[in-house]
């Protein structure tokens, strides 16, 4: 008892005091920056930090931002050649509105008849994955006339997009003249213009097909002057199965031994992790390793009905990490083959490479991007119909 008597009184005497890791030093300084991060963004400790005297010793630690609310974090520094920690809050937050891809900004109806105005509108949001649609505005199915009312689409943190709607209401329907459709001139785009006007050292041309081709003459095809042949393998439908391309074995044996280069695609609607990592290993077994020479490409385009999928964008960039997470194991790359207008507005931004679609002569898309299939009209030896043609600019 004594001993520990003593070892008290000298603690005293010399001014030693407990080690607390939790409490902070008077001579520490850590000052705290903007402690709200929108929802899923790529933050640390270093971004909750603005000024400190000492070491941060976890900086480069992630900040959870998946889930709106608030959080706290534990922040690692030395002082003193001790180490403390200091518990800060942060919050996650959404402040983007959703976005609309589709929606009709004209409906109609006879008087005293219901109507479902958001019926068959599309919008995709940054986190909400099933947003709310409403009507905003007066109007009166009793009464024929024109109602000039608003959609309004709210996600969960309520942020709101509007879109303009006009609204009528008849007595009867009204009669139109009939009018005779001139007859549209059927166009058409030759792979021998496509060399013509694109082909030199640094670009490759070719085409991409599947089962709707029908047989095709690839020794035909190659000597027309195409270089590659991107091949549907599978597709999965709304219910998220996914099939084989009928012709895919078929069109990959013919197509490398007319001396192609070859690279495939898969249409998809996976609006899960358990559905895009069963889809891949679907690939990845069918595929067996074979060689190919461009990335896979993850062709998405359920956009019409994207609601019933219920997903956010984030989501969806998601499906295509699931995919990669299979396929790079067996060293398959993965791109993202979209439209210009969905590859602008609606997937987020990323770092995989890019197959453009954009049915133009020449095309205004910033993005980068590896490959562009710029017409689904083209014609060419050895296939009967249309096929998509396509240019691989070399990197």
């Amino acid at each position: 008892m004594k001993k520990y008597t003593v070892l008290l009184i000298l603690l005293l005497l010399t001014g030693c005091k407990f080690y607390d890791e939790y409490k902070m030093p008077e001579e520490v300084n850590i000052e705290l920056s903007e402690n709200k991060f929108e929802v899923y963004s790529e933050k640390t400790i270093s971004d909750l930090i603005s000024d400190s005297n000492v070491e941060i010793t976890n900086e480069d630690k992630e900040l959870k931002t998946n889930k709106l609310g608030k959080k706290e974090i534990e922040i690692e520094y030395k002082y003193d050649k001790r180490d403390y920690k200091y518990i800060v809050d942060y919050e996650v937050i959404d402040t983007e509105a959703p976005f609309v891809m589709r929606i009709s900004n004209y409906r109609s109806t006879l008087v005293d008849e219901e109507i479902e105005f958001c019926e068959g509108y599309s919008v995709i949001d940054n986190y909400d994955r099933k947003p709310t649609c409403s009507i905003v505005g007066d109007y009166d199915l009793s009464i024929p006339g024109t109602y000039y009312l608003k959609y309004e689409i709210k996600d969960k943190s309520g942020n709101i997009t509007n879109e303009d709607l006009t609204f009528e209401v008849f007595e009867e329907w009204p009669i139109y003249d009939d009018y005779d459709e001139e007859d549209e001139e059927e166009h058409y785009t030759r792979f021998s213009d496509l060399k013509k006007k694109y082909k030199n050292k640094d670009v490759m041309l070719g085409i991409d097909v599947s089962a709707w081709q029908d047989k095709i003459d690839y020794d035909a095809v190659k000597d027309a002057g195409a270089e590659f042949v991107i091949i549907r393998m599978a597709y999965s439908d709304m219910e998220t199965e996914i099939f084989l391309d009928k012709r895919f074995e078929e069109n990959l044996k013919n197509a490398k031994a007319a001396g192609l280069k070859v690279g495939v695609y898969v249409y998809t609607s996976a609006n899960t992790k358990e559905e895009a990592l069963k889809q891949a290993k679907f690939i990845k077994k069918h595929l067996n390793k074979v060689k190919l020479d461009f990335p896979i490409a993850y062709d998405f385009e359920e956009w019409r009905d994207f609601n019933s999928l219920k997903m956010n964008s984030h989501d969806l960039l998601e499906r295509v990490n699931d995919y990669k997470s299979i396929l790079e194991k067996d060293g398959y790359d993965i791109m993202i083959y979209g439209s210009k207008w969905y590859l602008e507005n609606v997937w987020p931004k990323n770092d995989y490479d890019t197959w453009l679609a954009h049915y133009v002569d020449e095309t205004n898309y910033k993005g980068d991007y590896i490959l562009w299939q710029l017409c689904s009209d083209g014609l060419i030896d050895g296939i009967y119909g249309y096929v998509d043609l396509d240019i691989y600019y070399k990197k």
